[in-house]
């Protein structure tokens, strides 16, 4: 049994003991629409055949598990086993008069033309003039959808083009369109530190400033470094000059304490000041009214470590956003397991590592990781950055192009809470140092009038 065929098996059996209600919503006797039910749910699923590739569930699972099946598939397979002799109907076949375009989600996503009986020659036509002979729409065709569609239409009004399609259409233009931007505006390959001109001092971290831009999000290793809350704030504003639509933004910390230190740094870029972007510790994050699905431009997580429980709090809550760059910072990937690393990567995207239990699968022999890119898996070889060395290289710490006399935000700076937090943060520093622990110990005993 392969890994796959054992994961189909995973969901009927999941299927079989679930309680599921399961409704056919036309008067098609086997292929047609159905809705499936549960105490926690419900679920639009198109069965089209067994094991078809243009069989659809509107759940989460089907569209990122590569099968192109899922539990409420197999759910109106076992409904259609029980009330319908003849399982699986291998005689039969789904044959719609009308044409249409449609997702594929077997083995990965893809952009396909169904050609059904009515006008048959005419899409077939289509189908040569924009696709290939297995009826796949290159990527390189995706921004013609629209003049495709209209084609389309124009030979027949029973043409559908499914939501599905647009969605992800748009997502691949948007990351193609982001990217012949960036390239254009940067033909070397890095990003000025100081806007104007490359320079040498600061080489390496240039082109890593435009490495991480590339992509639109990024996995980042390294150790704590003076250098990288600076390269942060650089990142900050690139992402959003490149933005028309400039949503809230946030960065996560641990810490009020390391509000304070990200501020005083982001504080020093001029850009930076004007961004809807909010420095926010882990426990203040949850408290945001956030609302599924509101938008976000930026989000960057600092010690992304949290993210590998599923459930956790800050989990969730990113979840429930719809982020357009997202960012996450991890010291060292030495200590996560498969399953660990791929629930921390699929907050970027439920697709970015392909199906979940593959990756598990495929790549278990690997870990513990070794923090070279060679030594990746493919797919997250990509957008992972190992920043440590980088950074070593400039030999420098910059300064903001912020004036000195930028304001400063005194209503969250000067809270009784922040000023508590700040004060206990320094006396411990001052507790660890025993020279320091010496003159305040003088202090408080000169203030108390013993000296």
């Amino acid at each position: 049994m392969t890994i796959e065929e054992w994961q189909v098996a995973l969901r009927r059996e999941n299927a079989r003991e679930s309680d599921f209600t399961v409704e056919h919503l036309d008067k098609n006797r086997i292929w047609g629409d159905y809705l499936v039910c549960s105490t926690t749910g419900r679920y639009r699923v198109a069965f089209r055949g067994v094991q078809s590739d243009r069989n659809f569930c509107s759940c989460l699972d089907f569209r990122t598990n590569g099968l192109g099946t899922c539990k409420h598939l197999e759910a109106v397979s076992l409904f259609l086993e029980e009330h319908v002799p003849g399982y699986p109907w291998a005689g039969l076949s789904y044959a719609a008069e009308y044409s249409s375009i449609y997702v594929s989600y077997k083995g990965g996503r893809s952009i396909r033309l169904r050609v059904g009986d009515a006008y048959r020659a005419e899409y077939e036509r289509l189908k040569e003039k924009y696709f290939s002979p297995e009826g796949i729409l290159p990527e390189s065709n995706y921004h013609l959808l629209e003049q495709i569609c209209e084609e389309a239409l124009a030979i027949s009004s029973s043409f559908r083009c499914y939501e599905d399609v647009q969605e992800f259409a748009e997502e691949c233009a948007q990351l193609s369109q982001w990217k012949t931007e960036l390239s254009s505006a940067y033909p070397e390959k890095a990003i000025p530190w100081d806007k104007k001109q490359i320079n040498p001092a600061y080489s390496e971290v240039e082109h890593l400033l435009y490495d991480l831009c590339l992509n639109g999000f990024g996995f980042i290793v390294g150790l704590k470094h003076p250098f990288y809350m600076h390269l942060l704030a650089r990142l900050v504003e690139e992402v959003y000059q490149g933005e028309v639509e400039r949503n809230k933004g946030y960065i996560i910390v641990g810490n009020e304490t390391d509000v304070l230190l990200w501020q005083s740094i982001l504080l020093q870029y001029s850009e930076y000041i004007h961004l809807p972007v909010q420095v926010v510790s882990q426990q203040t994050f949850l408290k945001q009214p956030i609302q599924q699905g509101a938008k976000a431009t930026f989000v960057y997580v600092n010690d992304a470590d949290c993210l590998k429980e599923w459930k956790n709090p800050v989990s969730l809550a990113i979840k429930r956003l719809e982020i357009k760059h997202l960012y996450m910072h991890v010291e060292t990937l030495q200590h996560f397991t498969p399953v660990q690393l791929s629930s921390i990567l699929q907050h970027i995207n439920p697709f970015i590592i392909g199906p979940f239990y593959k990756f598990i699968h495929t790549y278990r022999p690997m870990f513990p990781l070794r923090e070279r890119q060679d030594f990746l898996p493919p797919e997250m070889q990509p957008f992972t950055f190992f920043v440590t060395q980088v950074l070593l290289t400039a030999l420098v710490l910059p300064s903001g192009d912020a004036p000195s006399s930028a304001p400063l935000p005194v209503e969250e700076m000067l809270t009784p809470e922040t000023r508590v937090t700040k004060f206990l943060s320094l006396l411990g520093e001052i507790l660890d140092d025993p020279k320091s622990t010496e003159i305040l110990r003088e202090r408080i005993a000169r203030g108390a009038g013993l000296r």
